[in-house]
């Protein structure tokens, strides 16, 4: 379902001279005869500027209890280039791609740097498009969605607590509450509590470790609500 939204976004504007643009590289101009072609570095320009903003908003919307480093660090987690270019792969961005024999020969489609600019750019042309509802609702459908539980990869929540705790004398453990073996994914269940008994709140994951971090994220928002 997921895919088939993003693909009618995709062919509600591919006949547009912004999506033209947006998805032509520099060496497909440089190599045509034709004298109207444009390729997409301004529009990438647009576009990064548009990501930017609504990346910010949504961070600050989505996790209010993180600092301003936080914040910062999970917003250049998610305009990477490795994560854009992911990204246009997924969403079939790399299939109207132009570009010249030459470039095309050495590569081009895959190159990380090419793929996200052209997320960049096509972010660009759906706004001069559609709007920016569109724009919101394209990145609920791929870049947000995939951002979702991401925010254990770029910072150890189990270290900022121990030092949390440790400042307060209280000491924290962890126990394993499930561990499902019989799922495909191993599912865990870790709890996490302290000595003080100021929380106890479990995690899930498919490992420990990734369910201890679920854990150790929870306490540290409810710590910062108090």
């Amino acid at each position: 379902m997921k895919q088939a939204k993003i693909q009618q976004i995709l062919v509600s504007i591919k006949d547009t001279p912004s999506f033209q643009q947006a998805l032509t590289h520099s060496s497909r101009k440089n190599e045509s005869p034709e004298k109207n072609i444009i390729d997409y570095e301004n529009m990438e320009f647009l576009g990064d500027s548009i990501l930017g903003f609504q990346v910010s908003s949504y961070v600050y919307q989505k996790y209010p209890h993180y600092s301003e480093g936080q914040m910062s660090k999970l917003k250049q987690f998610m305009v990477q280039e490795k994560t854009l270019a992911s990204l246009s792969k997924e969403v079939g961005l790399a299939n109207y791609l132009k570009l010249g024999t030459g470039e095309e020969k050495s590569g081009g489609r895959h190159k990380v740097s090419i793929l996200a600019d052209i997320f960049e750019s096509f972010v660009a042309a759906l706004y001069l498009e559609k709007g920016m509802r569109e724009v919101r609702k394209f990145l609920n459908l791929s870049l947000f969605l995939w951002a979702k539980g991401k925010e254990n990869e770029i910072w150890d929540h189990k270290t900022q607590l121990q030092e949390l705790c440790q400042a307060q004398h209280n000491r924290i453990f962890y126990r394993l509450i499930k561990n499902n073996r019989e799922t495909t994914d191993k599912h865990f269940i870790m709890e996490v509590y302290d000595e003080l008994g100021k929380f106890r709140t479990q995690g899930q994951g498919k490992n420990k470790k990734s369910a201890e971090q679920e854990a150790a994220y929870k306490v540290l928002k409810q710590l910062k609500k108090k």
